[in-house]
C-alpha cells in the first residue's frame, strides 16, 4: 500500500469520527439514559471505520456476547484501532471504562464521557477506588455491563499480553456479575500506524465463555484474575489474522 492511501485512509478516519462524534454527542445532551448512547456510538464507529481499513472481523462464540447480563466485557489491548474492533461488537447497554485522560481528546473525549463512559484517575489511587465502586453501582442499579481493557495500556510489542490490572475483578466480584473475556488475534500485520501499516485482511476474534464470580469474595480477587488471564493467553496463542 503506498503512503498516499494510507493517510487518505486515515483521513475517512477522522472524518468519519468527527461526524459521528458530533452527531451522538448531540443526542447524548439531550437523551436521559445516556448509557444507552455509548454502545450505539462505537458501533456506528467501528462498523464505519473497518470497511474504510479493508478489515473484517471473524468472531467465535458470539453468542457469548449477550448471554449474560450485565458483566464485565474484557478484551486484550493492542493499538487505537482496537476502539473499531470492540466498538463494533460492543453489546448493547454497555458503556466502557478510560483513563481520565480521554475526556482531554476533543470530541471523541466529551462523547466518550456525555454517553455514559466512565474515567478513572489511575494516578490517584483512592479516587480510582471511588470511581471504581461507582462503576459497581452502575452495574447493579443501573443494570449496565461494563467494558474494560485489563491490561491499563497497550501492549506495544504486540505479543501475548501485559499484567492484568485488578479494578475489573475487583469490580466483577463487587457486583457479583460474569465476566466476558473476548480475545482479538494479533493484528500488527495488518494494522500498524506507526509503520503505517493497514492492509486488507480478516482479524480473528474469540469471545470466551462468561466466568462466574457468584459467592466469590474480595480475597479471591488474584485467583480470578490469574484464572482469566490464562484463558485469554491461550486463546490468543491459538488465533491469528488472516492477510489477504
Amino acid at each position: 500500500m503506498s503512503i498516499i492511501t494510507f493517510y487518505l485512509k486515515l483521513l475517512c478516519f477522522f472524518l468519519w469520527i468527527f461526524l459521528v462524534s458530533v452527531l451522538y454527542l448531540v443526542v447524548a445532551i439531550f437523551t436521559k439514559q445516556r448509557s444507552t448512547i455509548f454502545a450505539k456510538t462505537v458501533n456506528c464507529l467501528g462498523k464505519g471505520i473497518l470497511p474504510i481499513a479493508g478489515i473484517k472481523l471473524k468472531i467465535e462464540g458470539t453468542q457469548y456476547l449477550t448471554a449474560e447480563h450485565p458483566c464485565v466485557v474484557l478484551g486484550n489491548h493492542q493499538s487505537a484501532f482496537d476502539v473499531a474492533i470492540f466498538g463494533a461488537m460492543c453489546p448493547p447497554n454497555t458503556v466502557g471504562i478510560g483513563k481520565k485522560e480521554i475526556a482531554m481528546i476533543p470530541l471523541f473525549g466529551w462523547l466518550f464521557k456525555y454517553s455514559g463512559g466512565i474515567l478513572i484517575d489511575r494516578k490517584n489511587k483512592r479516587k480510582a477506588i471511588s470511581q471504581i465502586e461507582e462503576a459497581v453501582q452502575a452495574v447493579i442499579k443501573q443494570r449496565v455491563s461494563i467494558g474494560i481493557l485489563p491490561e491499563g495500556t497497550r501492549n506495544r510489542l504486540g505479543k501475548g499480553l501485559l499484567p492484568f490490572k485488578k479494578g475489573a475483578f475487583h469490580l466483577a466480584i463487587a457486583a457479583q456479575v460474569p465476566l466476558v473475556p473476548i480475545v482479538v488475534a494479533e493484528f500488527g500485520v495488518l494494522v500498524n500506524f506507526e509503520k503505517k501499516i493497514l492492509k486488507r485482511g480478516t482479524i480473528n476474534v474469540r469471545v470466551l465463555p462468561p466466568i462466574s464470580t457468584k459467592g466469590m469474595t474480595e480475597s479471591q480477587t488474584g485467583e480470578l484474575t490469574e484464572k482469566t488471564y490464562q484463558l485469554m493467553l491461550s486463546a490468543l496463542n491459538e488465533i491469528k489474522s488472516v492477510v489477504h
